[in-house]
């Protein structure tokens, strides 16, 4: 049996807000976050999870009030904790060329990854042959698809950066990943 998930990487965020829990949607980000509505709306999606995050909440909430769902909290798939980046030259190069490196107080990727992993199997079991959405962060997604798929490294992620929101397809076969599709939304 297939499952589906769509990672949807939260719409453009108001980055003058310093409080990374409580950072809002710009009115482009509010505005963009319906295009995540228009691309899932059909996809037969069972349940909505998103990142504790009010950015990745507010993307994916017009899709849980539009079937009826709760977007349920998950903080595994929370954005990953940079730590203290201070004089740390080309920081994320090094980050996705050593999966391991982390600035003090901070994650590394494969931390990430783990993490994510973590989170995602319970819910891959519970929805077994269904489809369901997962509102998220942009480093977080990239870290997830590398995990699945190595083609996805550092330089193949960069046309992704700063695509919000960008959707990853992700397709599932007991417990496997079978299919990535990367999905840009103002391109459908």
């Amino acid at each position: 049996m297939k499952t589906i998930v769509y990672f949807v990487r939260h719409a453009q965020s108001d980055n003058g807000h310093k409080e990374e829990m409580t950072r809002p949607l710009t009115p482009k980000g509010m505005e963009d976050r319906m295009l995540a509505l228009a691309y899932l709306k059909d996809k037969q999606v069972k349940a909505v999870y998103s990142s504790p995050y009010l950015r990745a909440v507010t993307t994916v909430q017009p899709l849980a009030e539009h079937l009826g769902l709760e977007v349920v909290p998950v903080d595994g798939f929370r954005e990953r904790d940079t730590g203290d980046i201070t004089g740390i030259d080309n920081f994320a190069v090094r980050q996705w060329a050593d999966k391991a490196f982390a600035a003090p107080g901070g994650e590394s990727i494969g931390r990430v990854q783990a993490r994510v992993a973590e989170a995602l199997q319970p819910l891959l079991e519970k929805h077994t042959g269904e489809a369901f959405a997962v509102g998220c962060h942009g480093t977080m997604l990239g870290a997830t698809v590398n995990h699945f798929d190595d083609s996805l490294d550092y330089e193949a992620f960069g046309p992704y950066r700063s695509l919000m929101p960008w959707i990853v397809e992700m397709t599932f076969e007991q417990g496997v990943c079978t299919h990535v599709n990367m999905v840009d939304p103002f391109n459908m």
